[in-house]
């Protein structure tokens, strides 16, 4: 089977120069968890997902230095100023940009089944010859296609 029969053809994108608040909203909105990101030519630069933005917001571990033991210290504290100044930054500054896994459309599923075992991603880009983004697939559509083997 080739991914283009397999793949998610109506794909929910954002522009790299978009704000977190408009990806966090068109996350909600369409209820996903991860969006490719495009730049002005419409070609695939990044992706980037919920866990990006977690990540954004969590704090930073503090390393303490005992005689015998090294601590890791986290105060947990999402106050609205940091929320508010993570809200106006541009999606480019948090999307994943290298090692951005993806697939031609061409493909065979194979090459979907070694992206989502190795790298544990949970959705991959398809991609055509100029970087457009032509579809999506995930763990939950290669899943599906198992059970439809049953």
């Amino acid at each position: 089977m080739q991914i283009n029969e397999l793949m998610v053809k109506e794909v929910i994108a954002i522009r790299e120069d978009d704000r977190i608040q408009s990806l966090i909203q068109t996350m909600l909105t369409h209820k996903i968890g991860g969006v490719p990101v495009l730049n002005d030519k419409n070609q695939l630069v990044g992706f980037v997902s919920d866990g990006d933005v977690l990540r954004a917001v969590a704090p930073k571990p503090q390393t303490i230095y005992e005689f015998y033991t090294m601590i890791s210290a986290v105060e947990v504290e999402l106050t609205y100023d940091k929320i508010k100044g993570l809200l106006n930054k541009k999606v480019k500054d948090f999307m994943k940009k290298g090692r951005l896994q993806t697939v031609f459309f061409n493909q065979d599923l194979d090459a979907v089944l070694k992206i989502l075992s190795h790298h544990r991603f949970k959705k991959i880009p398809v991609i055509d010859n100029e970087r457009r983004v032509v579809g999506i697939v995930s763990r939950g559509d290669v899943i599906q296609y198992i059970g439809s083997l049953l």
